[in-house]
């Protein structure tokens, strides 16, 4: 089994933007994606914040990214990573498909949504149902959109939302918030509207979004409301499992710890993009990171040799 320099784990943003920079620096880099994976970028409908390309198509630019990333030659094969163990001169990432023993190792596994679970929700995903206010927000701009939470992601979301021009409605199971105090004395002073001690129960429309159905958590009686789109910010999940089987320390959400190289708390594993607790969830940060972390095993692998 031959040695890499690099085995990157995930195929989105981050990722991709790791491998490339391998492939730059003249490094043996192995990029692994889970072919059951789907990056959340590829869930946004419009990406309006990556420079040179405003208006793209989520989908769009993620098959721009994966071209980019075929041209410069860099190896990525669609495999799920099941493991990682330390071995005598590094690591041994295992797939369900093979063995790859490697230096050092790019944790870039991204983090998923949590789902509403309501009907509805996946037929208008990417056509009024949104996960992503900063990817989808400038597009509901005069329009009526309902924000699902009550914590700091759904608190933020309300206030972009509103300062993108959009007739904004928060709908929380309880009479208040979760979110932070600064969150909640900004919301307080912003024209976002509230339904309190309600649960979404179903998203309806044709094409589009049209409306959502909302049910009293008391009195259990349901009410139809008139929406163009529906942004379910009730968290997300890391996918951070593999990095934990090593011994990886997470935050108390799971997200994976880092320094400012992009470190994890196991020297010679990086990570870099939704999984890491340093993220912004955007595009350009996940692919900074990406970049970063192969600048940093680049560097890590060389002071090791010499």
């Amino acid at each position: 089994m031959s040695m890499h320099d690099i085995v990157v784990i995930g195929a989105g943003p981050a990722g991709l933007t790791a491998g490339i920079f391998a492939v730059r620096r003249s490094m043996d880099v192995v990029v692994l994606g889970d072919p059951s994976a789907m990056s959340t970028m590829e869930e946004a409908s419009i990406v309006d914040d990556w420079l040179g390309a405003p208006g793209t198509m989520g989908p769009e630019l993620m098959q721009k990214f994966k071209e980019h990333a075929k041209k410069l030659g860099v190896p990525v094969r669609m495999e799920k990573a099941v493991e990682i163990r330390k071995a005598k001169n590094g690591f041994v990432v295992k797939s369900d498909k093979s063995e790859y023993s490697t230096k050092t190792v790019i944790i870039a596994t991204g983090a998923k949504h949590k789902k509403a679970m309501v009907s509805g929700e996946e037929k208008f995903a990417g056509r009024g149902v949104s996960y992503c206010a900063n990817c989808d927000g400038p597009i509901f701009r005069g329009r009526k959109v309902a924000v699902i939470g009550g914590g700091d992601t759904a608190a933020t979301y309300a206030l972009l939302l509103e300062q993108m021009g959009a007739d904004t409605t928060l709908v929380h199971r309880r009479d208040e918030l979760r979110a932070v105090d600064v969150y909640r004395k900004e919301l307080a002073k912003s024209k976002v509207k509230f339904i309190w001690n309600a649960v979404l129960k179903e998203i309806k429309g044709d094409k589009m979004v049209k409306s959502i159905v909302v049910q009293d958590v008391k009195t259990k009686k349901t009410k139809e409301i008139p929406m163009d789109g529906v942004f379910v910010a009730i968290g997300s999940v890391p996918a951070s499992e593999l990095g934990r089987n090593v011994g990886i320390k997470t935050n108390e959400s799971g997200f994976i710890i880092v320094d400012r190289k992009q470190m994890t708390s196991v020297p010679g594993v990086f990570a870099a993009g939704d999984c890491s607790d340093n993220c912004t969830k955007r595009i350009v940060t996940a692919s900074a990171e990406g970049s970063i972390a192969t600048e940093m095993a680049f560097e890590f692998i060389r002071e090791k040799e010499l």
